[in-house]
């Protein structure tokens, strides 16, 4: 009969519910906190979180931005964000004269990543963005982007491989044999898409 750890008398550490509020959307994290140590490094995590917020804060493209020109900017992000497995950002509700700290990270990831793909044409200056004008034009740099054959390629290429999945063995003590795997389906799309 198989008992589960806790009621084994294994001394579990005790866990704790954080909230973090990310692009809007808030999402509940377990964390298993087991001393004062941990205490003390989960506050210097949230510590390091706010001053890159501050420093993403600080380097905002600033300028009289309309919500018609926030949204084109972030339909074009969002063209690009499945591919980096993240949700789409929320539409802007209204005008605002500086970028959010979380969309400028999201633009540097993106910046970044097109920059060691080779396509430095394609990435967004920032200091530039002053305006609705500049801010279309970013758009457009991103879902030209989001629609770049080698920046697609270069992409599944920095993903890190999915782990192995480790098998039970079979009730006759031999692990079952693994299945073979043909090609995945970005693969398979790419292949008809060349």
């Amino acid at each position: 009969m198989a008992q589960s750890v806790g009621s084994m008398g294994a001394k579990m550490p005790p866990k704790k519910m954080m909230e973090e509020k990310e692009m809007g959307k808030t999402m509940s994290v377990e964390i298993e906190v087991e001393g004062p140590e941990e205490e003390a490094l989960m506050g210097k995590a949230r510590q390091l979180d706010e001053i890159e917020e501050e420093a993403y804060g600080a380097s905002a493209p600033k300028g009289d931005f309309s919500v018609g020109g926030l949204n084109a900017l972030v339909d074009g992000i969002n063209a690009v964000l499945p591919q980096f497995g993240l949700p789409d950002y929320e539409r802007f509700a209204e005008g605002m004269t500086a970028l959010p700290p979380k969309f400028v990270k999201l633009l540097t990831m993106v910046n970044e990543a097109a920059a060691a793909a080779g396509l430095d044409d394609m990435t967004i200056d920032l200091a530039t963005v002053t305006d609705d004008k500049s801010l279309k034009m970013a758009a457009g740099k991103l879902r030209t982007l989001a629609g770049n054959a080698s920046f697609k390629r270069f992409l599944r290429s920095e993903r890190p491989a999915p782990p192995e999945k480790e098998m039970a063995p079979a009730p006759g003590g031999a692990p079952p044999a693994p299945m073979a795997s043909g090609p995945s389906e970005d693969e398979l799309m790419m292949s008809r898409l060349s």
